[in-house]
């Protein structure tokens, strides 16, 4: 073996072939550790057999639309997506499911467009890129209805305009609509990942950060977590058939969130076991806690 020196970096040479030394290591993505998603959407990339793009973007200025993936740091172009949209605004008509499942979640009326470029700059929510949701009309349709089975796993990333918001993700407009689960506009934290109960949290939580907050049905044992600590709760009988179908809205126009999503992650099997690890994957990249 023979270290060979080129322009400052070093390759060694094993039996006449040539390998950079101190190369970049692969891409591993928390989908890559975790596999088996029934859903994803985020603002950076997920899995190194992902290759899609993250989003699709439509520019105030002529209503043209153009799809935007990741930069070489494997998260949001904002360089493509800021020179796309120019110095108008940007609204996301597509957030691209990296499950594997193509699961998308569009939104074809500009209207109820989440709004991620304002005046030609990139929406961030600690730094990281987001998108923002109006409260009134903004949100999106699955391609396909998610039928949740009796052990689940959701966690999302995002934060709320004001206490008197709501703050949800993955949710239904599908007969009774429901949302998986939420920080609701009366403080409280509610699960609702179980056909015959759902969990309520035991205090209330004023909050406008941003927050990791995980979903847990362990086949019907129901557990709520806020940047990776319990919240303690009670369960309440209540049936219900759970789907989900849309973010950001539930059961009909006017119950919507009001504030910023960044990630979704949604698992149809309980995750208990991985829960720790998915959290501490979303938190190294967010920096939450």
């Amino acid at each position: 073996m023979i270290g060979v020196g080129y322009g400052g970096s070093m390759f060694l040479a094993t039996n006449g072939i040539l390998a950079r030394s101190g190369a970049a290591p692969a891409f591993v993505g928390l989908l890559d550790t975790y596999s088996g998603a029934s859903a994803a959407y985020s603002l950076r990339r997920l899995s190194s057999t992902y290759t899609g793009n993250l989003i699709r973007v439509r520019r105030s200025s002529d209503n043209t639309e153009q799809d935007i993936g990741y930069n070489s740091s494997n998260v949001l172009d904002e360089t493509a997506l800021t020179s796309f949209v120019g110095a108008g605004n940007g609204f996301v008509t597509t957030w691209y499911d990296q499950s594997g499942n193509a699961n998308n979640a569009v939104q074809t009326t500009a209207a109820n467009q989440p709004q991620i470029v304002t005046s030609g700059v990139v929406n961030n929510i600690n730094s990281k890129p987001s998108m923002s949701l109006d409260g009134t009309n903004d949100q999106f349709t699955l391609t396909s209805i998610i039928n949740v089975s009796s052990s689940n796993y959701n966690s999302f990333v995002g934060k709320r305009d004001a206490s008197s918001r709501r703050l949800f993700g993955l949710s239904s407009d599908a007969g009774a609509g429901q949302y998986l689960w939420a920080l609701y506009n009366d403080n409280n934290y509610y699960l609702q990942a179980k056909s015959t109960q759902y969990q309520a949290s035991s205090s209330t939580d004023s909050t406008t950060s941003q927050l990791l907050l995980t979903g847990l049905n362990d086949a019907g044992t129901m557990s709520m977590f806020k940047n990776g600590n319990t919240i303690s709760s009670s369960a309440t009988n209540f049936s219900i058939t759970m789907k989900a179908n849309t973010i950001g809205v539930y059961s009909f126009t006017g119950n919507n969130c009001h504030g910023h999503l960044q990630e979704i992650i949604f698992y149809n099997s309980s995750q208990s076991s991985n829960r720790t690890g998915i959290e501490s994957n979303i938190n190294t990249y967010y920096s939450i806690y």
